[in-house]
């Protein structure tokens, strides 16, 4: 009998026991509220979680690992931007077409910025002391000039943004389009500068990486690595069918992808590479999702079975794994870990 297959097996089943685990669940918490979130934040030491289907913006503490506070009679709050600098929040009500000026210190609602059509995803830029808010249905972002009173225009986009970013050293905005493939430039004046037309259907979210200079763009099946001066791909990593939210993490060098059922992928770049080290179903369903350098921790509010819950991830170190290849090439998986590198 040829025992060389039952050896490889048994090889490959012992390399995987010994081999720790990228994300591991540890927690799964009860949220007030019928289940529904579009985003969620760090202020100062709490996670807040914009709850859209109860009209609250949540307040939970880490260490206490509970709700400590809410901020409530909200309409359908989605979009969030925090000015840590002034200890203000602004959060997007797309139920009246308004933001909602927020403490970060009392929770309380300070002041009311009322929108021409409602806003679905923001972006703060404080280096032009603006806040940008964009309209899927309206194909539109607003420009909040934030003084007093806040001055507000409208870019007409002819696509539908999905979310938005910020390169300090172009000093430019980019917002993907999802029904036209594409991601838009807005330069210092606020106008159009440039267009990338993406070879990939659905750009959903966006996330930056100022150090090395790196766009990632959500589309349906996939991540996209962009160079953000000529928006020539990079590279692609798969993930999950509906990934549609990006984290990126400056510390740790992680990209961390969640899809609309909640599958969180954790990809990380090394010499020029993109990985995907780990991809694990959550047990709730939603798309926003945050993560916490200083533990590890990752946060994903969401659904399961008519309930809102609060899934924790720990990410734990994995095996060193030098030498991986490009992930779109045949035979190209190492142990389960897909990786693209530069084209």
């Amino acid at each position: 009998m040829n025992m060389r297959p039952l050896n490889t097996l048994i090889l490959l089943i012992a390399f995987a026991a010994a081999a720790p685990a990228q994300l591991r669940q540890i927690a799964m918490i009860e949220i007030p509220g019928q289940p529904g979130f579009d985003a969620a934040v760090f202020v100062d030491k709490y996670l807040v979680i914009a709850h859209s289907s109860a009209n609250t913006l949540d307040i939970f503490d880490p260490i206490k690992r509970r709700v400590v506070a809410q901020v409530k009679d909200l309409s359908d709050p989605r979009g969030l931007a925090v000015d840590a600098a002034n200890a203000r929040l602004y959060v997007a009500n797309a139920g009246n077409s308004t933001i909602a000026v927020i403490s970060s210190k009392s929770w309380r609602v300070e002041d009311t910025i009322k929108l021409p059509v409602a806003a679905d995803s923001l972006l703060l830029v404080p280096a032009r002391k603006t806040l940008y808010a964009a309209n899927r249905n309206q194909e539109t972002i607003s420009v909040v000039k934030l003084s007093d009173p806040a001055e507000i225009s409208s870019v007409p986009l002819e696509g539908a943004p999905q979310a938005m970013v910020f390169d300090p050293a172009q000093n430019l905005v980019f917002a993907s389009l999802q029904g036209h493939a594409e991601i838009v430039v807005l330069d210092s004046s606020n106008a159009i500068a440039r267009r990338f037309t993406l070879n990939a259907s659905q750009p959903a979210g966006l996330a930056f990486d100022p150090q090395a200079q790196k766009l990632y763009v959500a589309v349906r099946s996939a991540v996209l690595v962009l160079d953000p001066e000529d928006g020539r791909e990079i590279a692609r990593v798969p993930c999950a069918n509906g990934t549609d939210n990006l984290w990126f993490d400056q510390t740790t060098h992680r990209l961390f992808a969640i899809s609309d059922d909640g599958y969180v992928n954790v990809i990380r770049s090394q010499d020029g590479k993109y990985a995907s080290e780990d991809e694990l179903r959550t047990e709730v369903r939603g798309h926003a999702l945050a993560f916490d350098p200083a533990r590890n921790f990752v946060y994903v509010p969401g659904g399961r079975e008519g309930h809102s819950k609060l899934v924790i991830l720990r990410r734990t170190a994995g095996p060193d794994r030098s030498g991986i290849q490009e992930a779109d090439k045949p035979g190209n998986q190492v142990m389960g870990e897909q990786v693209a590198q530069r084209k």
